[in-house]
C-alpha cells in the first residue's frame, strides 16, 4: 500500500451522519460533505493530502464565474456534492489511482459509482460523465455502505487487481495471457454503466452479450480445446459461484438465449411477437429490468471472485501446486472436490465482504 492518498466525492441525498469526518480503518474516511463549507472542506482536504509543491495551489478552488473548468471545484459544484471517501491510492503517480480506485469501488457496489471530483495531491479534479450525475443522484446514495470495515477490508484485499482495470504502458509491458484475460473483463465490466437506469425497446440484448462476453473472458478465452464453451463456461463458473448462486448454471443460459438473438440478428423475432397493436398503434415490449440487472450482478460477484482467487494465486503460487493460472484451477476444480472446496473457501471469504 502506498503513503498517498485519493479523496472521491459524491452527489446524494444528505444521509446523516452527525460528525464531519468517522474513521473507517487507518487511512480510510467517510466525510459528510454538508457538515462542510466548500472553503473549510479545502482547507481540511489539504491537512489529510499535503499539495505536491505551490504551483498546484490554483487547482483547488475554481472561480465561480469560470464556465468549465479544467481543475479546482466552483460553489455549484460542490453543493451538488453530499459525501465523500478518503482512501490509500493504489498507486504513487500525481494523477494516477482515479481510475483503480473508480474500478474497486464499481465493484464493492451494487450500482455504478459517478464522482462529482476527486483530488490528489495534484488538488481537485472533475472527471468528465457521459450522462448528467443528477441522472443517478439516489444511486449515490452509498455512504452507509462504504463506511465500513467490510469495505475498507475489500480494498485491501483487491488494491493490487486494480491494476488491470487501466491502460498503463509500463504495466502493460510485462503481462502474460492471465493478465490481458483480466484486462479485458475489467474493461467491459466498467463500460457497462452505459446499461444502468438506460434501456433501449429495440436492442437491449446488446447488454445479454456483453455480460456473456466478460464471463467469457474470465472463463474460457484463449483455451486451446474450444469444445463445448458453453458447457465449460457455466462448470466453470459455478465452481466459483454456485455456493453462493444456486441457480447461476440456469441463469448463464437464460443469459446466452439472449446473447445468440442478438449476436445472431434474430431478436427482431421475440420483439415482433410481444409487440401489441391498438389501434393502428405498435406499443412495443418493454426490456426486460430485473433479468438485467441480476445478470450483472452475477457478472460482478464472478469478477469479484476470480480477481480474489488470482490475487492468492499470484500471492503464493504454491498453494496451488501444478496449476499455471486460475482457469486451470478452475477447470480440476469441476472434478475435483477437494481443491472445489478450497476455491469456494475463497470466494466466500471476499463474497462475505460484500
Amino acid at each position: 500500500m502506498t503513503s498517498k492518498s485519493i479523496f472521491i466525492a459524491f452527489t446524494g441525498p444528505d444521509y446523516g451522519q452527525p460528525e464531519g469526518v468517522i474513521d473507517i480503518s487507518p487511512g480510510y474516511e467517510c466525510w459528510n460533505l454538508k457538515k462542510f463549507t466548500i472553503d473549510s472542506f479545502i482547507s481540511a482536504l489539504k491537512e489529510r493530502i499535503p499539495v505536491l509543491n505551490e504551483n498546484v495551489l490554483r487547482n483547488y478552488r475554481a472561480p465561480d464565474s469560470e464556465p468549465n473548468p479544467d481543475f479546482g471545484i466552483r460553489q455549484s459544484d460542490y453543493e451538488h456534492c453530499s459525501w465523500g471517501l478518503l482512501l490509500p491510492s493504489p498507486t504513487v503517480e500525481s494523477f494516477g489511482g482515479y481510475g483503480e480506485t473508480l474500478f474497486l469501488l464499481n465493484l464493492y457496489s451494487p450500482h455504478f459509482m459517478r464522482p462529482i471530483f476527486y483530488a490528489t495531491d495534484f488538488g481537485i479534479l472533475r472527471p468528465q460523465q457521459p450522462k448528467d450525475r443528477r441522472l443517478f443522484f439516489h444511486d449515490q446514495n452509498q455512504a452507509r455502505r462504504f463506511s465500513t470495515k467490510s469495505f475498507a477490508e475489500f480494498h485491501k484485499v483487491l488494491v493490487s487487481e486494480a491494476v488491470y482495470s487501466v491502460w498503463q504502458a509500463d504495466r502493460v509491458a510485462h503481462w502474460q495471457k492471465e493478465d490481458w484475460r483480466l484486462f479485458v473483463a475489467c474493461q467491459l465490466f466498467s463500460e457497462q454503466n452505459q446499461y444502468e437506469n438506460s434501456k433501449q425497446a429495440i436492442g437491449w440484448q446488446r447488454e445479454s452479450a456483453d455480460l456473456a462476453t466478460i464471463l467469457e473472458a474470465l472463463f474460457t478465452a484463449g483455451d486451446d480445446d474450444t469444445t463445448e464453451v458453453g458447457y465449460k463456461l457455466r462448470k466453470r463458473t459455478a465452481v466459483l459461484l454456485s455456493a453462493h448462486i444456486p441457480e447461476i448454471e440456469k441463469d448463464i443460459k437464460d443469459l446466452y438465449k439472449q446473447r445468440s438473438g442478438f449476436v445472431h440478428g434474430s431478436f427482431f423475432l421475440h420483439i415482433s411477437k410481444e409487440t401489441k397493436v391498438s389501434q393502428g398503434i405498435a406499443e412495443l415490449p418493454q426490456p426486460p429490468f430485473d433479468f438485467l440487472y441480476k445478470q450483472k450482478e452475477h457478472v460482478r460477484h464472478a469478477l469479484v471472485s476470480y480477481l480474489h482467487l488470482n490475487s492468492v494465486f499470484r500471492a503464493d503460487a504454491t498453494r496451488f501446486h501444478g496449476f499455471k493460472n486460475v482457469l486451470q484451477i478452475l477447470e480440476q476444480a469441476i472434478i475435483d472436490t477437494k481443491l472445489r472446496s478450497t476455491v469456494e473457501d475463497h470466494t466466500s471469504k471476499i463474497l462475505s465482504l460484500l
